[in-house]
């Protein structure tokens, strides 16, 4: 007997995504699978996104617009999403990609070969360059709950062709929607650069691993990300909150202190080699608003812990990499990349 596949719900969120829109949404109405609906979920955009997938709409029934009055951040549209989403799975794609025929396909797959799966990244090539890969997930550095990228830059040689245990990056992430549910959604709090991580750690938590689905392929727009006070608010708020939420007691004991460290002399580090303030300044302003949101934060860790079925050390085996903070400042300070060895056990 023919089983019918499971109900997608293909999530892609949106602001002024003009130029990718088209491509993006062609690109997914071209799946093999035809099972799924498209959310649309709009943050106030002013250029023309709103009467570019009105023009798909009007094609296709499986399309719904959900709009923003507010532009309120990715992470509050992809929450929506998952309340309204019909699907089994689903699956959070970026406006600027291209996907695959049979994606969806892997996807499934992928899900089907283990129940103890609860999210999939594809496997992201450049837009442009499409035979090097973009990345495949990440892994995470212990003292700041920041990630390194695998794969990027590689051919793909078929050194990616098994599942791997990752961390997940929201460019195209599927995820059951009962997980989704059940760990809450993405955190408002976070907003920019890694909302994603906290999520896919987060899952980990739960009791779920999350795996990359090789088969499942998308191209995906290389961007840079400017460097301004806000990126380093961003990133100093986020590791302080995301250590503080997700670890065990100890181990916030252990890495909060590191977290701080790194993020003051970093800030320092920018002061002196790039003789810029912006650095110092969004680091001060990170610790300023972890201190003033603190509560919040202690009330999203009782609700992470309270969730958790798996203890840090065997998560740091799965999913953390083990380097000294002084590299890491190299990395996230200079640009430059490293690889390190699998963390074994650290607690």
């Amino acid at each position: 007997m023919k089983i019918n596949p499971p109900l997608i719900s293909i999530i892609i969120a949106n602001r002024n995504g003009e130029k990718y829109l088209k491509t993006c949404i062609t690109s997914v109405l071209k799946s093999s699978t035809k099972n799924y609906e498209i959310i649309f979920i709009d943050n106030k955009s002013t250029d023309s996104s709103i009467e570019i997938i009105n023009e798909f709409v009007r094609k296709d029934t499986r399309i719904r617009i959900l709009i923003n009055e507010v532009n309120r951040g990715v992470p509050f549209s992809r929450n929506r999403a998952i309340r309204e989403a019909k699907g089994e799975i689903l699956v959070f794609l970026d406006n600027d990609t291209k996907v695959d025929r049979n994606w969806l396909n892997a996807i499934i797959e992928t899900f089907s070969t283990d129940n103890t799966i609860g999210a999939l990244q594809c496997k992201i090539f450049d837009f442009k360059k499409t035979d090097l890969i973009q990345e495949i997930g990440m892994k995470l550095y212990p003292y700041t709950g920041f990630g390194t990228t695998l794969g990027r830059g590689e051919k793909d040689h078929g050194q990616f062709d098994k599942p791997v245990e990752i961390i997940a990056l929201g460019a195209a992430l599927a995820v059951k929607k009962e997980v989704a549910r059940r760990v809450g959604g993405f955190d408002l709090k976070l907003m920019h650069t890694t909302d994603d991580l906290d999520f896919s750690w987060r899952i980990w938590i739960l009791g779920y691993r999350v795996m990359l689905s090789p088969d499942s392929k998308i191209y995906h727009y290389t961007k840079e990300h400017k460097h301004n006070y806000k990126m380093y608010f961003h990133l100093s708020k986020n590791s302080l909150r995301m250590i503080t939420k997700n670890y065990e007691a100890l181990n916030v004991i252990k890495f909060l202190p590191f977290s701080l460290a790194f993020n003051i002399i970093g800030g320092i580090s920018v002061l002196l080699s790039r003789r810029s303030i912006d650095g110092i300044l969004g680091v001060f302003l990170g610790i300023a608003w972890y201190v003033y949101t603190l509560p919040d934060t202690l009330k999203e860790r009782s609700k992470v812990q309270k969730l958790r079925k798996v203890m840090d050390k065997e998560i740091f085996n799965k999913i953390m990499i083990s380097t000294n903070i002084f590299d890491l400042l190299k990395i996230y300070f200079s640009g430059r990349r490293i690889s390190s060895p699998l963390m074994k056990g650290e607690r």
